[in-house]
């Protein structure tokens, strides 16, 4: 028997016809539609089915500057520790949310800085949507990248913050000068954090062998920051430390007799600041993305030439707690990064650079500690679209 189809039949087979047909052209590139077809649920499909579980952020397509900062506004949320090396991008904020007239508001940003010290629960906020982009060191995210990894979560580096110049360190008390007198004593340090991969490199470079290097792991006093230690070791409790200022330097001038063993003006190139954005939030937005790195060189340049109005500025925020004075000195052991460090850090595609060098080096630790199984190549962990954009413009 057959089947009569009523007029309106034939415009609805019509119709799907005529999207088919569409879909291959816009499939094949022969047209562009203006919009992506809608997914299964009837949404337009978010950034994170390109950027999460079916695939990888496609790092290599170029990225241009915006000309204006035309648009909507999408909201950036970032994770910071309190910690000097994220001024300039207080300073290009105006505070811990975008102030009027700041640098970001100019660039029609929406910033607000989540302070989260616990270097895991920063990473948490991150996996789980609570910020877009976190301030972590270099080494600390050859264990997050992993463990994100196995988790099926996107992120990737795209932004150096500073290097530390003698801002990170090991102080010891009165008799111990050098790092390989520390086997046999307690000391105390925050696992899984920049203290550790310094501790770890120091005593590598001292000559240690891996039984006395996990002799001291193993006596030692593990904290959740580098803030404990030093008060560990003011207080007489340990016979050294790794911290970071002011708290290092202030632990010293308590303990009559004690001082700095190592530091990273020792150890030069070793502790790196930098930003990374989940590949979610980073495929959604690249605009915004290269408008905040933008905005955060910006706001390096503003602290190199005005200073005494920076530190000024730093002080002000008072959940930061950071005075004017500290701010100063505190920003004397760190070397803000502009372009060209971003640069020359991330290097070339296949090229050698301090990026890689320092997250291998962390991968070796994290896996002799048996943190994670597998080590990544650093050219998948990172994306230069948004410095490569800058340099360009």
């Amino acid at each position: 028997m057959g089947v009569r189809i009523e007029k309106g039949g034939w415009l609805i087979i019509f119709l799907i016809g005529l999207g088919l047909i569409g879909y291959a052209l816009d499939r094949y590139g022969v047209i562009k539609l203006p919009l992506p077809l809608p997914g299964r649920s009837g949404r337009q499909p978010t950034a994170s089915v390109a950027a999460g579980g079916g695939g990888a952020l496609d790092t290599s397509r170029p990225l241009a500057l915006p000309a204006s900062s035309g648009g909507p506004i999408v909201p950036v949320k970032v994770r910071v520790n309190i910690w000097v090396g994220c001024a300039a991008g207080l300073v290009a904020n105006g505070g811990l949310d975008t102030q009027p007239g700041s640098i970001y508001a100019v660039k029609g940003l929406n910033v607000s800085f989540k302070i989260i010290d616990d270097w895991t629960e920063g990473a948490a906020a991150l996996a789980t949507g609570n910020v877009d982009v976190m301030l972590t060191t270099a080494d600390v995210f050859a264990k997050d990248y992993e463990q994100f990894k196995t988790r099926g979560f996107g992120a990737h580096a795209f932004f150096m913050v500073d290097w530390s110049r003698g801002a990170d360190g090991i102080i010891a008390a009165r008799g111990i000068d050098t790092l390989k007198q520390l086997v046999g004593k307690k000391i105390a340090f925050a696992p899984y954090t920049p203290s550790h991969f310094l501790l770890f490199e120091g005593l590598k470079t001292a000559g240690l062998t891996p039984q006395q290097r996990e002799e001291i792991y193993a006596k030692g006093i593990h904290t959740k920051d580098g803030i404990e230690p030093a008060t560990l070791f003011a207080q007489q409790k340990v016979d050294a430390a790794v911290a970071w200022d002011p708290d290092m330097s202030d632990a010293v001038r308590k303990r009559p007799g004690s001082k700095r063993i190592y530091d990273t003006r020792m150890a030069d190139k070793l502790i790196a600041d930098i930003l990374v954005v989940s590949d979610k939030f980073a495929a959604a937005n690249p605009q915004t993305v290269a408008k905040f790195a933008q905005g955060w060189l910006e706001g390096v340049q503003f602290i190199n030439q005005q200073p005494a109005r920076a530190h000024t500025m730093i002080g002000g925020i008072k959940e930061f707690n950071i005075p004017t004075d500290l701010a100063k000195t505190m920003l004397a052991g760190v070397r803000l990064s502009d372009a060209a460090d971003n640069k020359a850090f991330f290097g070339a595609a296949a090229g050698a650079a301090d990026y890689g060098r320092i997250l291998k080096a962390a991968q070796e630790m994290y896996r002799e500690a048996k943190v994670i199984k597998t080590a990544s190549d650093p050219e998948t962990t990172l994306d230069r679209r948004s410095i490569t954009a800058i340099l360009g413009k």
